[in-house]
């Protein structure tokens, strides 16, 4: 269970050691000064992303903030209760890895954040391979990954989940095959 008051003390003894106000430390992180009372009186947490700005500012880890707490690196379900959704998505994508770390969180995700995902994935800004999210998807989501992929927008050879496709989609790429639209080939 996360202990918020705890966490509270730390920030404000932080805070303190750099002979910080409220307010001052409030105009380096970006927020306001009533969001740093409620973290020193235990009342909310910072996001992770002002986490990490206070982990450079008071040269800590988020552990030592953590620190007595439970939140495990793969509870997701917990970080998204306790963070903002998007601060927790960028940090999972910031990992190494990710192919193997994708199913940690992929159900966790709204219908945007999915598509978000793959979108990036598409656009290779994050280092997913459509084999590892393949089971995962939703009808919609593969049928849209498949269409990029067969129109060559996405360079990913299908033989590789030839035995995930259903007969539906094994069948539209043996006719993109025939039709001369994708080069790879289903053995």
């Amino acid at each position: 269970m996360i202990n918020l008051e705890k966490i509270g003390q730390k920030i404000t003894e932080l805070r303190k050691k750099k002979n910080l106000k409220q307010n001052e430390l409030a105009d380096i992180l970006f927020v306001t000064h009533q969001a740093v009372s409620k973290w020193e009186n235990g009342k909310s947490l910072p996001s992770i992303d002002v986490m990490y700005e206070m982990t450079k500012l008071f040269d800590i880890s988020i552990d030592y903030l953590l620190e007595e707490t439970e939140i495990r690196e793969n509870d997701y379900e917990t970080k998204f209760r306790l963070f903002p959704r998007d601060s927790v998505i960028r940090q999972f994508l910031m990992q190494k890895d990710l192919d193997e770390k994708i199913e940690e969180i992929f159900y966790l995700l709204s219908k945007g954040e999915r598509k978000r995902i793959i979108d990036m994935i598409i656009s290779g800004k994050v280092m997913i391979s459509p084999k590892s999210i393949w089971h995962m998807m939703s009808k919609d989501e593969r049928t849209y990954l498949l269409g990029v992929i067969l129109s060559n927008k996405m360079d990913f050879n299908l033989s590789t989940i030839r035995f995930r496709l259903t007969d539906t989609e094994a069948n539209l790429v043996r006719t993109r095959i025939q039709e001369g639209v994708y080069r790879y080939r289903l053995p």
